[in-house]
């Protein structure tokens, strides 16, 4: 029997091709699982810490129809966020850990999308808040103001209606701070 091609073991002989290793998609699949689960789970503690820190600004800064009661209620809000989100972000990280240091062969890169995806999101987080808070400044400087078909009584004086009002511009300012005191630690942190 006569073979066609070059003999085995020579350089014309084709490569073979190399087989996958076995439970590598498996371990793929299962740590993006992992690493997507604890982004999503940041996301829920920033929004907590968030939603804590307009509580505490709501507390110390409230608007006229706020009662401290809606403060305290908004920072319980935010923790029923920031505790579950904890818990998930601790358990997946160790999880992802923990087979990442089994397979040793090929480090997974999900470990770097989490950490930039994250990154990527408290980014924008920080970027918006400091735009309403530059937002807020302009308005506060130059606050929009209108003089309304009013009837005035005989003798009054017209006055210009101004907005935002210095409280409400300052609510808004620290509104922005929030979100900035919350992501760019996080951002910093995860970059």
């Amino acid at each position: 029997m006569t073979t066609t091609g070059p003999p085995a073991g020579s350089d014309l002989a084709p490569p073979h091709p190399r087989e996958p290793e076995p439970g590598r998609a498996a371990h793929t699949i299962a740590q993006l699982y992992y690493y997507v689960v604890a982004a999503i789970a940041v996301a829920l503690v920033l929004g907590g810490l968030i939603a804590m820190l307009f509580g505490v600004r709501t507390l110390v800064l409230p608007e006229e129809t706020q009662e401290s009661r809606d403060a305290v209620r908004t920072m319980l809000h935010g923790l029923a966020f920031i505790l579950p989100g904890l818990a998930l972000v601790w358990w997946h990280l160790r999880e992802a850990r923990t087979a990442d240091a089994r397979m040793t062969v090929h480090p997974f890169w999900g470990r770097s999308l989490y950490f930039y995806l994250v990154a990527f999101v408290s980014l924008w987080l920080a970027v918006g808040g400091l735009i309403a808070m530059l937002a807020t400044a302009v308005d506060a400087a130059l606050p929009y103001c209108f003089e309304g078909p009013v009837a005035l009584p005989a003798g009054a004086e017209e006055q210009a209606e101004c907005h935002p009002e210095p409280a409400e511009a300052a609510r808004r300012a620290l509104d922005g701070a929030i979100f900035v005191i919350a992501a760019a630690p996080v951002w910093w942190w995860h970059l």
